[in-house]
């Protein structure tokens, strides 16, 4: 059987801790302990409280004195350290069958997917198909040209480093890339300003390479179901059970209260956040009402797109955030930050269904929605055990209240004050249950389609198909 040890525990529980207290008696034992951590800000986190504990333990990255992965496939080798803390990259460019009497430990959940979508206008276009042939809709390397294509990429990976000077774009680049290495590339039908988009879903199989090699396997997270990582483990034949480095857990237990921003039975989404109200986008004045509602300098975290790093009211931190800790005296946080699948997702989505036989979006949304939305509500006062203070949580929809709720704050409250004081337009084509009453009120009263279209908001050619489906009944 092929298991993974899964320690899940609260951000802040003390997943980290527990690993520690282990190590030494793992290490007396005769064990040896790999750990691979996400940055390297949590690698020197982990390094230094190790030598705290009095645990020796050797980091290897890109600040070591040699070739990184030369440094961690020697070390593996040689088996002469007892704990290694390295990057969770690091680890996938080692020589995986160098992990056997190795256990591994991961801490966070490591990336096992993307789906990379490349828009090319035709110049840079026209240099991917010099060498490509397209059939179906799908990009295959030429025949004849593969070891060209090769050369192009290794001279594009040289002029990254400086060594060398490549005319190849990136993007160009990493679709031949992806080619090489078996990835299924397709090509979508030209637009009217004649960009093409080339998309592939890449799978990072070469972890379960990874967590079969080792004698043990052992992943730290917050939350492991309904993710991207789940499914995939799953449809390659591995099997979850709890790790010796569970922590004991426990749920928050600061007074928290969490303020959606977008109205019941309503998504966000970049598209809806970026519309114009006036003479500002929607976003912009999403982040003034809630701005105008909190009471400390808030942390906030947001996509790129809306354009917020460098404000000065708040203090900002990455999507990603997983390892930083110099938050925790924050009271509030602002989680400005989509994770919907984008067209060129679903395409993605609609490709592992037909090759696995599985719905990924629900993992999708966990993985780019929900788990980072908890990561950095975890950031602030939340995660001290003495906090006293009350924290208030700003957050992007319904969905993320559920996971919030459903995971390590069900003792928290949720007002909706916010959302409705928010300018969002409801969907006129959706309808809540309290919505669908109402209309269905106002249609047995034979109230016309556009009075009712005023009164709710609600599509007047959805309240015509209503009226047909009541009146036929």
């Amino acid at each position: 059987m092929k298991i993974i040890n899964t320690s899940i525990a609260p951000p802040g529980a003390g997943k980290t801790e527990a690993l520690l207290c282990k190590l030494p008696g793992l290490i007396e034992a005769g064990m040896r302990v790999i750990l691979a951590v996400p940055t390297l800000i949590l690698s020197d986190e982990i390094s230094h409280r190790a030598a705290n504990a009095g645990i020796t333990s050797r980091s290897i990255d890109h600040r070591s004195a040699g070739v990184v992965i030369t440094e961690l496939n020697m070390a593996l080798a040689d088996k002469t350290d007892s704990f290694i803390v390295c990057t969770q990259e690091s680890i996938r460019q080692a020589r995986h069958n160098l992990l056997h009497g190795w256990v591994l430990v991961v801490d966070e959940l490591p990336k096992v997917v993307d789906y990379p979508d490349y828009p090319l206008k035709p110049v840079e276009l026209k240099r991917v198909l010099d060498f490509t042939e397209e059939r179906d809709g799908q990009l295959w390397l030429g025949e004849g040209y593969e070891v060209q294509v090769k050369d192009q990429v290794s001279t594009n990976r040289a002029d990254a480093r400086g060594t060398d000077c490549s005319t190849l774009g990136p993007s160009a680049a990493n679709i031949f890339r992806l080619l090489l290495s078996g990835v299924d590339v397709f090509i979508d039908k030209e637009q009217s300003n004649g960009i093409r988009h080339i998309r592939a879903v890449e799978e990072y199989t070469d972890w379960w390479e990874i967590f079969s090699a080792a004698s043990e396997t052992h992943v730290l997270a917050a939350n492991v179901q309904n993710s991207e990582f789940e499914l995939f483990a799953k449809v390659h034949s591995f099997y979850f059970k709890p790790s010796i480095f569970t922590p004991k857990s426990s749920l928050y237990k600061s007074f928290t209260t969490i303020y959606p921003v977008t109205p019941k039975g309503q998504l966000f989404s970049k598209g809806k956040m970026l519309s114009q109200c006036g003479d500002k986008r929607l976003i912009d004045l999403v982040l003034e009402k809630v701005l105008a509602h909190t009471r400390s300098i808030p942390l906030l975290s947001a996509n790129k797109w809306a354009g917020f790093e460098s404000r000065a009211e708040v203090r900002f931190v990455p999507k990603d955030c997983r390892g930083v800790n110099r938050h925790s005296d924050a009271t509030e946080a602002i989680l400005l930050f989509g994770g919907n699948p984008s067209p060129s997702d679903k395409e993605g989505l609609k490709y592992l269904k037909a090759k696995y036989g599985e719905n990924f979006e629900e993992a999708f949304i966990t993985t780019r929605l929900l788990e980072p939305s908890l990561q950095v509500a975890t950031r602030t006062a939340v995660r001290c055990h003495n906090n006293s203070n009350e924290i208030n949580l700003y957050v992007q929809d319904e969905r993320v209240v559920a996971y919030l709720l459903t995971t390590y704050f069900q003792h928290a409250k949720v007002d909706w004050s916010v959302a409705g004081a928010m300018p969002i337009k409801r969907d006129g084509r959706k309808l809540d249950e309290q919505a669908e009453e109402k209309v269905k009120r106002l249609i047995e009263l034979d109230t016309p389609t556009i009075q009712i279209h005023r009164e709710t908001g609600v599509s007047r050619k959805k309240i015509q198909k209503m009226k047909e489906i009541y009146q036929a009944a």
